[in-house]
């Protein structure tokens, strides 16, 4: 399942990223430190950029933000602009709150709490 679907966008499996970089980039330190996961039938250990706490019972799903037509900069930035993950948006409640309203969309606190 992924970001179409449901609430992870998903994190792409060693194999996946292996499928272009046997060739693309193949000789990049980076890139042989993912070879190495596959050689060994190992996943690649991903730290997470965002998350939410867990005393703030926010669910997040990505599903009803990617059929909105939010694009994944919105939150994310630019992604083809960086070589490693990094949080450039402060995702707090007064963002969400800002996006929510300037969209028309509910701001009622059962859409993100639980």
């Amino acid at each position: 399942m992924g970001v179409t679907q449901g609430p992870v966008a998903g994190i792409p499996d060693v194999r996946f990223c292996m499928s272009c970089h046997r060739v693309i980039a193949k000789d990049k330190p980076e890139i042989k430190k993912v070879a190495a996961y596959l050689a060994s039938g190992e996943d690649i250990p991903w730290e997470r950029v965002y998350d939410y706490s867990p005393t703030a019972h926010v669910r997040f799903n990505h599903a009803p933000h990617i059929r909105a037509g939010v694009q994944c900069s919105s939150c994310h930035g630019d992604m083809t602009q960086q070589t490693t993950a990094s949080r450039v948006v402060n995702l707090n409640m007064g963002y969400c709150l800002s996006c929510h309203k300037q969209r028309g969309v509910s701001v009622d606190c059962q859409t993100c709490h639980f």
